[in-house]
Parts: C-alpha cells; structure tokens; sequence
C-alpha cells in the first residue's frame, strides 16, 4: 500500500489520506452516536422504574392513608360516644350527690326534731305532774273537781303517745297554770267571803256560795276539757302527717340508694369499657407509628435510589452534551477541510445531516432534562428557553446588592451583568427576558423586577444557565432540555457586546 501512495502523485496522496482521516472520524461519530443511544435507552428504563416505583408508593400512601383515616374516624366516633356517656354519668352523679345531700340534710332535721319532740314531752310530762299536784289540790276543795282531774288524767296518759309542738304546749300549760292560780285566789277570796257571810248569813249564805262554787267548777271543767281536746286533735293530726312524710321520705331514701348503686355499677362498666379502648387505641396508634416509620424508611430508599438514578443520569448527560460539542468540532473541521480541499459542501452536508436526521428524530422524542443546583440565597427559580425568560430568587432574610453578578449561558456564551445600583429584597424576583421582540407580561410588571436584552440569549433546544458572582463563583445553575442541536449552536447569536443596547424597567 505504501509503494502504491508513492506511486500517486503527492495531491492524490494527500486525498487518500484525508479520506482515511474522514473515515476514522465517521466511525467515532458512530460509536458516539451508539454510545448516546445506549444512554438514552438507559435513561428511559430508569425512568420507567421510577415511575412504577412512585405509582406503586403513592398507591400504598393512599391505602394506607385511607385506612388510617377510617380508622381514626371510627375511633373519634367511639371516643367522642364514650366522652359524652361520661360527661352524662357525671351530671347523674352530681344530681345524685345533690339529692343524698337534701336526703341527709332532711334525715338531720328529723333527727333534731325527735330530740326536741322527747324534749318537749319531758317538758310536758313535768308540767303534767305539776297540773296534777294542782288537780289533787283541787280535789281536796271539791269532789267535783277530783273527777275533772281524773279525767284529765286519762286525756294527758292518751296525750304521752302523741308528738306536739313544744312552744303551743309550753304557752297552753302556761295559761293552764295562770288559770290555775287566778282559780285559787279566787277561790281563797270568796271561800273567805263565804266564811264571812256564813257567819252572817248562816246556812243561806253558805248554800248560795256552794251553788255558786258548783256553777263555776262546771264552767271551768267545760272550758278545760274542750280545749284540751282541741289540741290532743291538732296533735295526732301533726303525728300522723309526720309519719307519712317519713314514710315517703324511707321510700325516696331506698330508691335512691338503689339508684346510686346501679350508676355506681354502670359507671365501673363504662371506666372498663374505655380502658379497653383506650388500649386499643393505643396498640393502633403504636402500629400507626410503626407503620409511618416503615413508610418513611421506603420513602427515603426510594428518595435516594431515585437521586442516584438522576445524579447517573444528569452526569450521562453531561457526557453526552460534550461529546455533542466534540461532535460538533470535528464537523466544523471536516467542513474547513472539504472547503480547503474543494469538496461539494453543499452535497456533504445533506448526507451528514441526513445520516445523523435518526438521532435528531429520537432526541426529539425524548423528554426535556431539567436539573438545577443552588448554594446560595440567590437562585435560578425558573427557565424558559423558548421564550428567552430566566427569574431569578432571593431567599434569604437580607436584600443583597447585584453589582457584579452574571447570569451565563453555557451554549452561547452570551452574558447579561446586572447593574451597579440593582439590590433584591428579601424573597424578592427579578426578571431577564432576552429576544428580538421580548417584552414583560403583566404578571411580571406588577410582581416583580425585570431586564430586558433585545437580542437572543438562549440556545432554544438545550442550556444551561449558570449565575455567578463577583468572584466568579458559580452560585446557581439551571439545565433545560435533552440535548444540544449543534446547527443550532453554531447558528446561535453572538454573545452581548459590551456597551450593548439593554431596555431596563423596574417595578418599584
């Protein structure tokens, strides 16, 4: 082969060569292009499982959040009918405590009442032991009055077995004795009179005073016995009312009692019941926990096998966009080389591009990447490449002063620097919309700050944008899209010149 080439004249030499040279980097362009493939293919059945695995957690999240919630509904229900059984239990109970307390209260009084009652018949029995010291001295004056205070007697051995008032009997007795004693004086008086007389008058005077004694001790007699009488009527009247109150009162006393007691036993079945619930509360609270910590635990795994898979996946990508940019530079040297040498470009080009149209169509069938990384308070919050629209963030709790920063596009290398005098409020947004016609929205006019670049920034099918500060630092970065389309890289717009043109408006 080499006696052939020197053979060859030293144009057809170098030819052969570049042909060689052409062929070597369409087999590296293949294999870069299997190589994206596979990666693509990776990436797909990674997401597949991702999102079998986020089907399959957010089906068991609801199960076990719908059980869970029926659960504790059920036992809000039992607990909220168990509280309410108590609270009725207690209001039994104080009405309860209430009525024993009327009960023991009345017991009490009726208890001072016997006392005073066994007071007052002492009292009456020794006012009656003295009415009859004042019946026998009657008796001595007149037979007639013996046989009243027999009676008498009688009435007052009827009057022990009856309860009465001990004031009505005391002020009775009282006036019995003033009745007594105004008696004895008058009799003295006109026993003394009669003697007068007898002496004067003799036999006639003396059978008119007896007349007249006998009138009176009848009158007196009457009037004793019917007051008497009187009052032994009230009296029983009084004890018999007592003793029906009494009775009714034992009755009250025993059904309450009997009441008592049955609370008292619902109320020891209702403080079981709910131990038992709340045990089983408890035990269901205890599996509750145990069960979230198990869901956490396969939440995190999960969270952690699905940040490896996009940590693998964003790092393929980045491997992929940079063998895009080698591509890419091999084909501007293989056109700088058939433009040297005199090779139809036109015709070249259309079979590049055509044997590279499969892998175009099935970058263009894949889903957008998007990725973004933040260390500090400002940050890329959003990216729209289509429309040329990057917001930016100020987390933080202190408005910080922009003077300095950049905002970079990593395809076009195109640079937007905000002003020296721009600052972000805490939590606030600042705008940067970049094209030939970009133009703010009103949403945007009235929330927040914002640049406008009347020139091209992004790449539309694939960039990132990177926010660097006075350093140099890159503080924030944003990834949009699959891929880059190398025409379209190359036919992207030249980065902002220095002095360049910008529309700037700022909400206040």
């Amino acid at each position: 082969m080499a006696s052939k080439r020197e053979s060859f004249s030293p144009m057809k030499s170098k030819r052969l060569d570049e042909k060689t040279t052409l062929q070597e980097l369409n087999n590296r362009l293949e294999m870069y292009v299997l190589r994206v493939k596979e990666v693509q293919d990776s990436r797909d059945v990674a997401e597949k499982e991702l999102d079998t695995i986020r089907d399959r957690m957010q089906m068991d999240l609801s199960m076990t959040k719908t059980r869970l919630s029926k659960e504790l509904e059920d036992t809000r229900k039992l607990l909220e009918f168990e509280i309410d059984q108590k609270t009725r239990l207690q209001v039994l109970e104080q009405e309860q405590h209430t009525e024993l307390v009327k009960l023991r209260t009345q017991v009490k009084e009726f208890g001072d009442i016997r006392v005073e009652l066994d007071a007052v018949q002492g009292e009456l029995a020794k006012e009656k032991e003295s009415s009859k010291a004042a019946k026998e001295a009657l008796a001595l004056q007149t037979t007639s009055l013996q046989s009243a205070r027999r009676k008498l007697k009688d009435l007052d051995k009827e009057n022990r077995k009856l309860a009465s008032s001990l004031s009505d009997t005391t002020n009775e007795l009282e006036q019995l004795k003033q009745k007594t004693s105004e008696f004895s004086l008058t009799r003295d008086t006109e026993i003394t009179l009669v003697r007068k007389e007898m002496n004067a008058k003799h036999l006639e005077a003396l059978a008119a005073w007896r007349r007249e004694s006998e009138d009176r001790l009848h009158n007196i007699e009457a009037e004793v016995r019917s007051h008497f009488e009187g009052q032994i009527e009230g009296l029983r009247s009084q004890v018999e009312e007592a003793n029906l109150e009494l009775d009714s009162l034992k009755i009250e006393y025993e059904r309450t009692a009997n009441d008592y007691d049955e609370s008292l036993k619902i109320r020891q079945s209702l403080t079981d019941k709910l131990s038992t619930i709340e045990t089983q509360y408890r035990n269901e609270r205890k599996k509750f926990q145990e069960d979230r910590k198990t869901y956490e635990i396969n939440i995190d795994n999960a969270r952690q096998a699905r940040l490896a898979k996009e940590t693998e996946f964003n790092d393929l990508m980045d491997i992929k966009i940079a063998l895009d940019a080698e591509i890419s530079a091999y084909r501007s040297i293989l056109d700088r080389e058939e433009t040297r040498v005199g090779i139809d470009h036109a015709n070249h080009s259309k079979k590049r591009k055509a044997s590279l149209t499969p892998v175009k169509s099935t970058s263009s069938r894949q889903h957008k990447r998007r990725k973004s990384h933040s260390t500090g308070a400002v940050r890329i919050t959003y990216l729209n490449l289509e429309q040329g629209r990057i917001t930016l963030e100020n987390t933080g709790t202190v408005a910080l002063p922009l003077a300095g920063w950049q905002v970079t596009s990593k395809a076009t290398n195109v640079v937007f620097a905000f002003p020296e005098d721009y600052v972000i409020q805490p939590s606030g947004h600042v705008s940067v919309i970049s094209g030939r016609n970009a133009a703010p929205t009103e949403e945007e006019k009235e929330s927040m700050d914002f640049y406008v670049i009347k020139k091209a920034m992004w790449n539309t099918h694939a960039d990132v944008a990177q926010l660097t500060n006075p350093a140099g630092d890159v503080v924030s970065s944003y990834a949009e899209g699959m891929t880059v389309d190398d025409d379209d890289v190359d036919a992207a717009d030249t980065p902002v010149k220095e002095g360049q043109e910008m529309d700037v408006m700022r909400v206040p």
